[in-house]
């Protein structure tokens, strides 16, 4: 199941170009990068102790391509960082989708702006991917965006609505409910999305059943912006 299983993190907006990245409210565009990677980077160190990083692909936006160079790219493996025109991202994706997956069975599909996912939780992905029936697990967040979708019957209308920005629960599982699928819905997740959201971040973190969401490492980066934006704690 593990190794049949392929991980797509799909980022529509640049992350890793500070000039085009951006703002997260009152952060700089800097401090806003550093915030989107080390969600990002949660997220990869997450699936990444459970699937091996040859199963894991980074989907980003062609304006990230231009700073590849040096040590930014490291954590993960560069043949699996693919890069998109927001125009042409659904034809681009499909070509490329095709090339990359010839024996997958199983997909999950990403948006890293949340905290909040375990293992544990991957693993009961895993579990409803062996259903026998087609299935589409789908995680919200709180502000009620889809940030996973996990299926064992890919579908091309899926790519149409990863790029999407304003990724709506309700709206998208409107299209999705047309095609044939049993929906199965796992328990919500914490994003970043309004400036209130970064104390709360602050203060799910600080508490210790959600340690297992966080590693130290990525803890200190968070806790690197929390003391740089304190006012906002």
């Amino acid at each position: 199941m593990i190794n049949s299983t392929n991980v797509f993190f799909v980022i529509p907006n640049p992350i890793f170009n500070h000039v085009y990245c951006r703002s997260y409210h009152n952060f700089t565009k800097e401090d806003s990068s550093y915030l989107y990677i080390t969600l990002l980077l949660n997220l990869y160190e997450i699936f990444s102790s459970v699937l091996p990083k040859e199963d894991l692909f980074l989907c980003l936006d062609n304006r990230d391509q231009e700073i590849v160079s040096g040590d930014t790219f490291s954590p993960f493996l560069l043949k699996n960082v693919l890069f998109f025109d927001e125009a042409t991202f659904t034809n681009d994706y499909v070509s490329l989708f095709d090339k990359k997956n010839p024996g997958a069975k199983n997909f999950i599909f990403v948006r890293p702006k949340f905290v909040g996912l375990t293992t544990p939780d991957i693993l009961q992905i895993f579990d409803l991917l062996l259903l026998e029936d087609n299935v589409l697990i789908f995680k919200k967040s709180l502000h009620k965006k889809i940030v996973l979708f996990a299926t064992n019957k890919f579908h091309r209308d899926i790519l149409s609505l990863l790029q999407k920005n304003n990724f709506v629960a309700d709206s998208t599982l409107k299209k999705l409910c047309a095609l044939d699928y049993q929906l199965y819905k796992l328990k919500n997740v914490f994003s970043l999305a309004h400036v209130n959201d970064f104390k709360e971040l602050y203060q799910m973190l600080s508490r210790k059943e959600n340690y297992n969401c966080c590693s130290k490492q990525m803890h200190d980066r968070f806790t690197h912006l929390f003391i740089e934006y304190k006012e906002l704690l």
